[in-house]
Protein backbone atom coordinates (compact mmCIF):
# COMPACT_ATOMS: atom_id res chain seq x y z
CA UNK A 1 0.00 0.00 0.00
CA UNK A 2 2.53 2.39 0.79
CA UNK A 3 4.18 1.47 -2.67
CA UNK A 4 1.45 2.21 -3.93
CA UNK A 5 0.59 5.86 -2.02
CA UNK A 6 4.59 6.62 -3.95
CA UNK A 7 3.16 5.99 -7.54
CA UNK A 8 -0.59 7.83 -6.67
CA UNK A 9 1.22 10.82 -4.67
CA UNK A 10 4.35 11.10 -6.74
CA UNK A 11 5.15 15.17 -7.39
CA UNK A 12 6.14 13.91 -11.24
CA UNK A 13 6.10 12.35 -13.96
CA UNK A 14 9.71 11.16 -13.36
CA UNK A 15 9.28 10.42 -9.91
CA UNK A 16 6.11 8.52 -10.70
CA UNK A 17 8.18 6.22 -12.93
CA UNK A 18 10.45 5.28 -10.59
CA UNK A 19 8.39 4.37 -8.32
CA UNK A 20 6.69 2.20 -10.74
CA UNK A 21 9.75 0.03 -11.51
CA UNK A 22 10.30 -0.44 -8.07
CA UNK A 23 7.10 -1.83 -7.89
CA UNK A 24 7.17 -3.75 -10.68
CA UNK A 25 10.68 -5.44 -9.41
CA UNK A 26 9.08 -6.55 -5.97
CA UNK A 27 5.63 -7.65 -6.87
CA UNK A 28 5.28 -8.79 -10.32
CA UNK A 29 7.29 -11.92 -10.67
CA UNK A 30 5.55 -13.27 -7.45
CA UNK A 31 1.27 -12.06 -8.37
CA UNK A 32 0.58 -12.22 -11.50
CA UNK A 33 -2.58 -11.40 -10.92
CA UNK A 34 -1.86 -8.39 -9.26
CA UNK A 35 1.01 -7.39 -12.52
CA UNK A 36 -2.43 -8.26 -15.16
CA UNK A 37 -4.23 -5.82 -13.11
CA UNK A 38 -1.66 -2.91 -12.47
CA UNK A 39 -0.69 -2.66 -16.10
CA UNK A 40 -4.49 -2.07 -17.32
CA UNK A 41 -4.36 0.97 -14.50
CA UNK A 42 -0.64 1.90 -15.52
CA UNK A 43 -2.43 2.64 -19.69
CA UNK A 44 -4.95 4.98 -17.65
CA UNK A 45 -2.41 6.92 -15.64
CA UNK A 46 -3.11 10.34 -16.33
CA UNK A 47 -6.59 9.90 -15.08
CA UNK A 48 -5.47 9.18 -11.43
CA UNK A 49 -1.78 10.27 -10.75
CA UNK A 50 -1.19 13.57 -8.92
CA UNK A 51 1.67 14.30 -11.45
CA UNK A 52 -0.81 14.88 -14.47
CA UNK A 53 -2.70 17.19 -12.75
CA UNK A 54 -0.32 19.40 -10.63
CA UNK A 55 -0.43 22.66 -13.25
CA UNK A 56 -4.37 21.95 -13.41
CA UNK A 57 -6.98 24.84 -11.14
CA UNK A 58 -8.15 22.01 -8.37
CA UNK A 59 -7.73 23.92 -5.57
CA UNK A 60 -6.16 21.42 -3.71
CA UNK A 61 -8.71 19.06 -3.84
CA UNK A 62 -8.48 16.04 -5.87
CA UNK A 63 -11.55 14.53 -3.87
CA UNK A 64 -15.24 15.33 -3.54
CA UNK A 65 -14.17 17.51 -0.14
CA UNK A 66 -16.93 20.56 -1.40
CA UNK A 67 -19.42 18.37 -1.75
CA UNK A 68 -19.35 16.29 1.17
CA UNK A 69 -18.24 20.02 3.28
CA UNK A 70 -21.18 21.21 1.92
CA UNK A 71 -23.68 18.35 2.57
CA UNK A 72 -21.98 18.44 6.58
CA UNK A 73 -23.52 21.59 6.81
CA UNK A 74 -26.72 21.02 5.59
CA UNK A 75 -26.56 18.02 8.26
CA UNK A 76 -25.19 19.01 11.28
CA UNK A 77 -25.89 22.74 11.19
CA UNK A 78 -29.02 23.42 9.85
CA UNK A 79 -31.05 20.32 10.10
CA UNK A 80 -28.91 19.74 13.55
CA UNK A 81 -29.14 16.08 13.17
CA UNK A 82 -33.07 16.65 13.29
CA UNK A 83 -35.49 14.23 11.15
CA UNK A 84 -37.71 15.94 8.74
CA UNK A 85 -40.78 14.64 8.80
CA UNK A 86 -42.73 16.04 5.61
CA UNK A 87 -41.49 18.17 2.89
CA UNK A 88 -42.78 21.25 4.29
CA UNK A 89 -40.32 21.14 7.75
CA UNK A 90 -37.75 20.10 5.15
CA UNK A 91 -38.41 23.12 3.12
CA UNK A 92 -38.54 25.68 6.58
CA UNK A 93 -35.53 24.17 7.48
CA UNK A 94 -34.06 25.56 4.40
CA UNK A 95 -35.45 28.73 4.07
CA UNK A 96 -34.98 30.12 7.67
CA UNK A 97 -32.18 27.55 9.72
CA UNK A 98 -29.99 27.85 6.32
CA UNK A 99 -30.67 31.60 5.33
CA UNK A 100 -30.07 32.24 9.51
CA UNK A 101 -26.20 30.04 9.38
CA UNK A 102 -25.16 31.84 6.24
CA UNK A 103 -25.95 35.32 7.52
CA UNK A 104 -24.88 35.25 10.75
CA UNK A 105 -21.24 33.76 8.97
CA UNK A 106 -21.50 36.60 6.76
CA UNK A 107 -22.08 39.23 9.79
CA UNK A 108 -19.23 37.49 11.32
CA UNK A 109 -17.03 38.36 8.59
CA UNK A 110 -18.09 42.08 8.65
CA UNK A 111 -17.85 42.62 11.99
CA UNK A 112 -14.04 41.41 12.15
CA UNK A 113 -14.53 38.38 14.20
CA UNK A 114 -14.17 34.80 12.01
CA UNK A 115 -12.84 36.77 8.98
CA UNK A 116 -9.63 38.77 10.60
CA UNK A 117 -6.49 37.12 9.41
CA UNK A 118 -4.60 37.71 12.79
CA UNK A 119 -8.11 36.49 14.65
CA UNK A 120 -7.91 32.97 12.65
CA UNK A 121 -4.80 32.89 10.99
CA UNK A 122 -4.96 29.34 12.85
CA UNK A 123 -7.16 28.61 9.55
CA UNK A 124 -4.19 29.59 7.17
CA UNK A 125 -1.73 27.65 5.39
CA UNK A 126 0.75 26.62 8.36
CA UNK A 127 3.74 28.94 8.04
CA UNK A 128 3.03 32.10 6.43
CA UNK A 129 4.28 33.86 9.18
CA UNK A 130 7.77 32.96 8.60
CA UNK A 131 7.77 34.47 5.03
CA UNK A 132 9.91 37.65 5.44
CA UNK A 133 6.83 40.19 4.08
CA UNK A 134 10.09 42.80 4.01
CA UNK A 135 11.07 41.22 0.99
CA UNK A 136 7.89 40.74 -0.73
CA UNK A 137 7.94 42.94 -3.84
CA UNK A 138 5.13 44.12 -6.50
CA UNK A 139 5.71 43.04 -10.18
CA UNK A 140 5.12 45.46 -13.26
CA UNK A 141 2.11 42.53 -13.70
CA UNK A 142 -0.70 43.84 -12.21
CA UNK A 143 -1.89 41.50 -8.62
CA UNK A 144 1.13 39.85 -9.16
CA UNK A 145 3.86 39.44 -6.55
CA UNK A 146 7.42 37.84 -5.87
CA UNK A 147 7.80 36.41 -2.47
CA UNK A 148 10.97 35.10 -0.77
CA UNK A 149 11.41 31.12 -0.17
CA UNK A 150 11.47 30.62 3.31
CA UNK A 151 14.48 28.49 2.66
CA UNK A 152 17.74 30.60 3.70
CA UNK A 153 19.91 31.88 1.48
CA UNK A 154 18.64 30.25 -1.43
CA UNK A 155 17.65 33.84 -2.89
CA UNK A 156 14.31 32.53 -4.56
CA UNK A 157 11.24 33.70 -5.31
CA UNK A 158 7.67 32.50 -5.80
CA UNK A 159 5.19 34.50 -8.30
CA UNK A 160 1.67 34.94 -6.47
CA UNK A 161 -1.49 36.01 -8.67
CA UNK A 162 -3.69 37.47 -5.87
CA UNK A 163 -6.42 37.89 -8.72
CA UNK A 164 -6.50 33.92 -9.64
CA UNK A 165 -4.87 33.06 -5.99
CA UNK A 166 -2.42 31.09 -7.35
CA UNK A 167 1.62 30.98 -6.77
CA UNK A 168 4.40 29.07 -8.57
CA UNK A 169 5.11 26.83 -5.43
CA UNK A 170 4.38 23.38 -5.51
CA UNK A 171 1.75 23.51 -3.23
CA UNK A 172 -0.39 26.84 -5.05
CA UNK A 173 0.54 26.12 -8.38
CA UNK A 174 -2.83 24.26 -8.55
CA UNK A 175 -4.83 27.15 -6.80
CA UNK A 176 -4.49 25.27 -2.99
CA UNK A 177 -4.12 27.81 -0.55
CA UNK A 178 -0.46 28.40 0.89
CA UNK A 179 2.06 29.94 2.85
CA UNK A 180 2.99 33.02 -0.01
CA UNK A 181 -0.53 33.54 -0.88
CA UNK A 182 -1.17 33.85 3.01
CA UNK A 183 1.93 36.31 3.43
CA UNK A 184 0.52 38.40 0.44
CA UNK A 185 -2.65 38.84 1.83
CA UNK A 186 -2.05 39.79 5.66
CA UNK A 187 0.97 42.57 4.46
CA UNK A 188 -1.10 44.20 1.61
CA UNK A 189 -4.35 43.33 3.44
CA UNK A 190 -5.69 41.90 -0.22
CA UNK A 191 -8.73 39.48 -0.55
CA UNK A 192 -7.95 36.19 -2.72
CA UNK A 193 -9.87 33.45 -3.55
CA UNK A 194 -8.19 31.54 -1.14
CA UNK A 195 -8.57 33.92 1.81
CA UNK A 196 -11.27 35.85 2.90
CA UNK A 197 -10.27 39.14 5.17
CA UNK A 198 -12.79 41.81 6.34
CA UNK A 199 -9.90 44.12 6.43
CA UNK A 200 -11.25 47.18 4.14
CA UNK A 201 -14.46 48.81 4.99
CA UNK A 202 -15.89 48.14 1.15
CA UNK A 203 -15.95 45.06 1.87
CA UNK A 204 -17.29 44.78 4.93
CA UNK A 205 -20.07 46.31 3.86
CA UNK A 206 -20.48 44.17 1.25
CA UNK A 207 -20.32 41.55 3.40
CA UNK A 208 -23.27 43.44 5.44
CA UNK A 209 -25.79 43.65 2.34
CA UNK A 210 -25.73 40.02 1.56
CA UNK A 211 -26.36 39.13 5.08
CA UNK A 212 -29.36 41.53 5.96
CA UNK A 213 -30.40 42.61 2.29
CA UNK A 214 -29.87 46.33 2.58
Amino acid sequence: MAKMKKIVYASSSTEMDTCYFGFKQEFYHSYPQLRKHFELLWERRHFWAHSYRSELPTRGNNTNNYIERSFGILKDIVFARTQAFNPVQVFQFIIINMERFYERRLLGFANKHPGHLIIAKRFLCPGWENVNANEIQRTNVANEFLVPSTKQDTGFFYTVNSEIGTCSCAVGISGAPCKHQGAVSIKFCISMFNFVPSLTPDDRMIYTHIALGR
